[in-house]
């Protein structure tokens, strides 16, 4: 009896095959593990075309590596490569032709070190330059893949398609088999013979699909008794037919009543479009055609493809992806999960319990698919009745959950929302009452700031779940913090669904270049109605499902539309440009007819004028104020104005309109610029450099409107650097929360939070009906800089000494010529400035800042003793404030400066719950009951 072998996943492979055989050929083929003298031809021409043109005397080198079937079982892929970059002569290839590079392997398992154990499934391939800057890869920018074939007889069939599907425009189908020994060899289509081979190791046979319907293209290889078969599944199928019913469903899934799944898909200028999903083992099929929608805007069709599926054939959950006119596979962009065939392997369950797997017979193909379940979004808010802090009173903490939680000491880029939930207390101490999170959609890879958005309606499963994303928001609202969203509305990355179905230069969704100056990915077409749709349903999503608070909108230059720039140099994208306060209008109404409060940030950093007419209906933006702080952090007094902290003063923004900050991801960090450049006596000094850290600090955080901390700010973090060329270093930072444990730095945190207090605790000071002025511009050095706030019987007075090293004494106005009327509400960690209400004058320490106030003004945990060392013992029992070591009479005062009680020394006093000051000479502590 004859032994016959049939190939399972022969037409799910397909269409990876088909690509790799162009991209990548092979000597002998097919490759078996133990086939001798093995090259690899490279034909650059193929695929993505990014290292087509290359010549002679260029120099092409492979990153590979093997899959592997390990002895226990286990599929692992990228094993035995060599470090990204390495130029070692092994994985440099040789020049055969134009476009046509030959890279000599010998052996495979001496050339990759594979251990004995370990049975090689198939070389993983991507070629590139000497500077890594050029890649080539598949035709969707995947890494390319190679069969190896077990020892013996074995059998090979590929196909010129690039997917499963053809139609009239198709034409003839090449279908090639190859086989490792001679054998007789048959193609047939649907059971009729289309080519025949006697004794041979190849058959080639051509054949044209006319009629649409289901075909098994199967190829019989007969070698003795042995016969060797795989088959090919091709579908035929017709453009997808206009639907009688007019109606545009949601785009993305919705679930109907009847317990049905609708699916939407926008796609202008496409004819056909096919749903495969886990329902079907993900075929093709004729009951998977999409019917389309046109729907005319400004009297132009946009097409829409929709279908609605059984309850009887579809279950939740489920998987599934769209063939676009018989090729192009691709995800939903509407996707509220997604599974990537890269990444999600790297991703452990301790990260994401219970993360949907990804099929593992497509790990080969490159298909990002969508993920659907009834009980994705469910989750038990327990805070229902959050109310945002006042947009005016906002201190923003910037949080990459990256680097924010992980392995102490280590830049393993493992930090997750489990682990950021444990800090949330630490948050509430430090007292800011937002966190915006660096962008969370799904994005390319699990190592990024998230810049590189891939699907906009999907959390990235690199830090958690999307339950664990819910749990993170609600804890930080039972916490009294907001939580804002970041979002890239500029530019997505190559595995957005809508980048792939079109060929670049003519994709109506995205520009082939970009109109403007500082396009770093695929620059959106902003104009185009269906971006702006995505965007309209993109904003209420997240805040309608996972509850953000608002969000900040990445690089709003590049929001314009594309004929607002004069052209794309950095002075034209930098003009007035109305169509961008246009479109954040737009945007705006959407977010606030989901939520009035939500905040609505902006990083234009584009002219007073634009920024002011986007502010007048309650838009913020950011002000980069990082070099000034820089400078006055290294010691330097040129361009070290700090006045720009508050937004009158910054080209005359509106009041309140501006979040200003020291540092965020796209800044250098100050410490790191103190350590590397540094005036003598900053440099390589913690103490004076956590000083003037904190200095800077009081400059910002005590000035009226919006600011921001960039994690580790508050402690002094050094962590950062510049790419030699200007532009960010992305990598992994180290992770540092053992810098609390350094006094001078734990100081400075105690600084940031005792800075926030007095802003959360007295938000009436800085109202814009408060009085307010600072003196904190680069003139104001060696005379020392002053920050003055009033409101009622408020006073708040900060003083800040620039210089290095000397003491300076400050000319001030205290509105009250009464000693015991003031209070010290911070100072420098292990600094002991003075003040005389007197003599008008207030003595602070080289590097250092003081903040005084009067009695009605509060702070949070302590209020320093006027002296160096205090004797005074002040202790709460129950609510009782317990006073001891007592010098001289004692007086306690309320938050609102009534005197509530008198002691001639030690002594009990008994009060309601609330915030005390306690006054003995020129002793003055807080406490709180």
């Amino acid at each position: 009896m004859k032994k016959i072998i049939y190939s399972l996943f022969a037409s799910l492979l397909l269409g990876v095959a088909g690509i790799n055989a162009q991209i990548v050929t092979t000597s002998p083929s097919p490759l078996q593990e133990n086939s001798e003298n093995v090259e690899i031809y490279f034909h650059a021409d193929q695929g993505n075309k990014g290292l087509i043109g290359l010549t002679q005397s260029d120099a092409i080198y492979a990153h590979t590596g093997v899959e592997v079937l390990t002895d226990n079982g286990k599929t692992e892929s990228w094993k035995y490569a060599p470090s990204w970059g390495n130029n070692d002569a092994k994985y440099q290839l040789t020049y055969v032709s134009p476009n046509l590079w030959k890279l000599y392997i010998g052996d495979i398992r001496t050339y990759y070190g594979v251990p004995a154990t370990e049975t090689v499934k198939r070389l993983c391939f991507v070629f590139r330059n000497a500077d890594c800057t050029l890649e080539g890869k598949t035709e969707t920018k995947g890494d390319i893949f190679v069969d190896v074939l077990d020892a013996g007889f074995q059998l090979s069939f590929q196909s010129t398609l690039t997917g499963s599907i053809v139609n009239a425009a198709t034409g003839p189908v090449t279908f090639t088999a190859g086989t490792t020994e001679k054998a007789d060899i048959t193609i047939s289509v649907n059971g009729d013979a289309i080519g025949n081979a006697t004794g041979a190791t190849s058959l080639t046979a051509t054949y044209t699909f006319t009629s649409p319907g289901e075909y098994t293209v199967n190829c019989k290889a007969a070698k003795g008794q042995t016969v060797m078969e795989e088959n090919i599944s091709v579908l035929y199928v017709n453009d997808s037919p206009e639907a009688t019913d007019k109606t545009i469903p949601a785009n993305g899934v919705t679930k109907n009543a009847d317990g049905s799944y609708t699916f939407c898909l926008a796609a202008p200028q496409k004819k056909s479009v096919i749903l495969s999903g886990s329902w079907n083992n993900y075929a093709a099929t004729q009951e998977g055609v999409m019917e389309y929608v046109d729907k005319l805007i400004d009297g132009e069709a946009f097409r829409y493809f929709k279908i609605t599926m059984p309850a009887s054939v579809v279950k939740s959950p489920f998987s599934y992806f769209y063939t676009i006119d018989g090729e192009t596979k691709v995800g939903d962009p509407y996707a509220l999960l997604v599974l990537d065939p890269e990444y999600d392997r790297y991703i452990s369950e301790s990260v994401y319990p219970n993360m949907p797997k990804y099929p593992e017979q497509f790990l080969s193909s490159q298909i990002t698919m969508a993920y659907y379940d009834d009980n994705l979004l469910n989750y038990n808010w327990t805070t229902t009745n959050f109310k945002a802090p006042d947009k005016d009173n906002l201190i923003i903490y910037e949080l990459l959950l990256r680097d924010f939680t992980g392995t102490e000491g280590q830049n393993n880029a493992d930090g997750t929302l489990a682990k950021a939930l444990k800090k949330i207390p630490y948050l509430k101490e430090l007292g800011v009452n937002a966190v915006e999170l660096l962008p969370i959609q799904e994005f390319n890879g699990n190592i990024s700031w998230g810049y590189n958005t891939n699907y906009y309606f999907a959390p990235d499963k690199a830090y958690g779940s999307p339950q664990q994303y819910m749990r993170f928001i609600d804890e930080c609202h039972a916490n009294g913090i907001a939580v804002i969203l970041d979002l890239v509305f500029n530019q997505a990355d190559w595995q957005h669904p809508w980048y792939r179905m079109y060929p670049v230069g003519s994709n109506p969704f995205f520009n082939a270049t970009a109109p403007h100056a500082y396009s770093v990915l695929n620059d959106w077409n902003q104009g185009f109605p269906m971006v702006q749709e995505q965007w309209k349903d993109v904003l209420e999503y997240w805040m309608t499902e996972y509850k953000f608070d608002g969000f900040r909108f990445d690089l709003v230059k590049g929001l314009g539309n594309n004929d607002s720039y004069a052209n794309n140099g950095d002075a034209a994208t930098n003009a007035f440009n109305q169509s961008r306060i246009d479109r954040m209008r737009e945007l705006q109404k959407i977010v606030e007819a989901v939520n009035p409060n939500a905040y609505f940030i902006n990083e234009n950093l584009a002219t007073p004028r634009e920024e002011n007419a986007m502010a007048e209906t309650g838009q913020l933006n950011w002000a980069n104020v990082n070099e000034a702080g820089c400078q006055f952090a290294m010691g330097y007094q040129s361009d070290s104005n700090l006045n720009r902290m508050y937004a009158p003063k910054d080209g005359s923004r509106l009041w309140g309109s501006t979040v200003s900050y020291l540092e965020s991801h796209d800044e250098q960090r100050l410490a790191y610029k103190q350590d590397q450049w540094g005036v003598a006596g900053v440099k390589g000094n913690v103490a004076n450099s956590m000083h003037r850290l904190g200095s800077a600090a009081a400059q910002m955080i005590l000035a009226p409107g919006a600011h921001m901390i960039w994690q580790f700010s508050e402690l002094g973090n050094y962590d950062n650097t510049k790419n030699s060329n200007g532009g960010n270093n992305t990598d992994p930072k180290t992770v540092r929360w053992n810098l609390l444990d350094d006094p001078n730095r734990k100081g400075l945190y105690d600084n940031y939070s005792e800075l926030i207090a007095l802003r959360n605790n007295n938000t009436d000071l800085f109202a814009e009906s408060a009085t307010f002025e600072n003196t904190c511009a680069q003139a104001n050095w060696a005379d020392g800089r002053t920050l003055v706030s009033r409101a009622g019987n408020k006073e708040l007075i900060t003083v800040i000494n620039p210089n290095v090293d000397k003491e300076l004494t400050v000319n001030v106005s205290f509105s009250s010529k009464e000693e015991s009327a003031y209070q010290i509400l911070s100072k420098s960690y292990n600094s002991s400035p003075s003040y005389s209400v007197a003599n008008g004058t207030v003595t602070v320490p080289a590097n250092c800042y003081v903040a005084i106030g009067s009695m009605e003004v509060t702070a949070v945990e302590s209020v320093w003793s006027d002296t160096a060392a205090s004797a005074l013992r002040i202790h709460k029992e129950g609510r009782s404030i317990v006073v001891d070591y007592a010098e001289a009479p004692v007086e306690i005062y309320a938050a609102d400066g009534r005197k509530v009680a008198s002691l001639q020394g030690n002594g009990r006093v008994e009060a309601g719950s609330g915030v005390y000051v306690v006054v003995s000479g020129k002793e003055k502590v807080k406490i709180i009951l």
